[in-house]
């Protein structure tokens, strides 16, 4: 991954170096026309000095050629003509034709191909034209000269700007590294808070998510020092009573007696495999906050199904299983989820019904969403029980039934996951349970 640090310095100084070359390029065309109207400005000046001399100067009308001295001189040059049109004075770097048509003001001409800018104008006396022309290449080595010295602070000044940067970049994200070093100190169980209040702003938002992390980590723990104790608990009361039985199977001392020894080990055996089998269903929902987005799940289809699954052990028990007519009724949901938890509400309906009695499983279109609703008529679950069955572990003293306590908060957890409620009532004329769950 990318160097947080390095990736400012790069910005930084790229900013930094694209704000300088915008700042050049703008003193170049600013001083281009500064330095222009300054050089257009010395023109005229320059026109009326020789203008003024010309008087003095000029004794007969001979062709005179001033010489050429300095260095720029070849790129400035001027010409004096009389009101006949001949040339009377030159600079040697002016050409023996006018610079300009005109006679008065400032024009531009190309003269051996080079762009000239031209002043004329007339003396006091109107005797004589002056004519006073500068290269355009001038002005621009000028301006080019200003911008490039601009410019040329940037080579020691950027390497410089960039250290500063690394190191005040450095200064600034000394925060995060106490942060990192706080998190590593830390032994694995200690989830108290980071300490958001003396954080600087710009951070303050990781910390509370760390801090918002360490309450689920905190509350998972919780709830997993919780399952496992509760788990180890209830495995320990069949495994203990199917090595009784096995014990009285091996002290038998007739074959009656081994026989129902046995018998009770099988029966026992179940109910362990029950539990496990359900404890492996609650480590397997506990991780989950959401289901996958997408699947659509006929939850008729899928009723139809688990009644015909929990046949068998309803006819076993002499209990008569069934579904009442209806329509499909798709639900976003998780197919395999949803069968959990219709098993479990059959097996407890087919579980606490005695012999004779009914389980009626019904799937409608409710209020906009879809109810599904199982019925029997057990003995049922009184009111006041009612809010804690859904707890883990919890059993109902009395009810004659071997269970693990677990079946109702598969239900509760998976209803949750899909977003449905679950309702307990007293079944058809009080008696019995009926069990709702309303999908949205």
């Amino acid at each position: 991954m990318p160097s947080l640090r390095r990736r400012l310095l790069l910005l930084l100084t790229g900013t930094v170096l694209a704000a300088w070359l915008a700042t050049a390029v703008f003193t170049y065309f600013d001083a281009r026309k500064e330095i222009g109207e300054m050089l257009d400005a010395h023109l005229a000046q320059s026109a009326g000095l020789i203008a003024a001399q010309l008087e003095h100067e000029l004794d007969d009308e001979r062709e005179a050629k001033v010489p050429r001295q300095y260095k720029h001189e070849r790129k400035i040059a001027f010409q004096v003509w009389d009101r006949k049109g001949r040339l009377l004075l030159r600079s040697a770097s002016a050409p023996e034709s006018r610079l300009q048509s005109q006679s008065e003001g400032y024009g531009d001409a190309v003269i051996d191909g080079k762009r000239w800018r031209i002043f004329s104008r007339w003396d006091e006396s109107r005797r004589y034209l002056v004519q006073v022309g500068e290269r355009y290449e001038l002005r621009d080595e000028l301006a080019q000269s200003v911008a490039s010295h601009l410019l040329h602070p940037l080579a020691v000044a950027l390497p410089a700007l960039a250290l500063l940067i690394w190191l005040g970049v450095g200064a600034g994200l000394a925060p995060l590294g106490g942060v990192a070093r706080e998190v590593a100190r830390r032994a694995p169980d200690n989830l108290a808070h980071l300490d958001e209040a003396s954080a600087p702003r710009e951070i303050s938002p990781l910390i509370g998510a760390l801090n918002a992390l360490f309450d689920r980590l905190r509350t998972s723990l919780e709830q997993e020092r919780r399952f496992t104790a509760d788990a180890a608990h209830e495995l320990r009361t069949p495994l203990a009573a199917v090595k009784t039985q096995a014990q009285v199977a091996l002290g038998a001392t007739s074959d009656a007696e081994r026989g129902r020894a046995l018998a009770n080990v099988v029966s026992g055996t179940d109910r362990a495999a029950r539990l496990v089998e359900q404890l492996l269903v609650l480590a397997r929902l506990d991780p989950q906050t959401a289901l996958p987005t997408g699947q659509t799940v006929d939850l008729r289809a899928l009723a139809q199904q688990g009644v015909a699954e929990i046949a068998p052990a309803a006819a076993a028990k002499g209990v008569e299983a069934g579904l009442a007519p209806g329509d499909a009724a798709p639900v976003a949901g998780d197919a395999v989820l949803l069968a959990v938890l219709l098993r479990n509400l059959l097996d407890n309906a087919v579980r606490y019904t005695s012999a004779g009695g009914e389980v009626e499983v019904s799937v409608r279109h409710a209020g906009g969403g879809v109810s599904l609703t199982v019925v029997d008529n057990g003995p049922g679950i009184p009111e006041a029980e009612r809010g804690k069955v859904f707890e883990r572990f919890h059993r109902i003293l009395g009810s004659g039934e071997d269970g693990s306590g677990l079946g109702l908060s598969i239900v509760r957890r998976i209803a949750d996951l899909h977003r449905a409620g679950v309702s307990l009532d007293a079944g058809p004329g009080g008696r019995g349970l009926r069990v709702e769950v309303t999908f949205p």
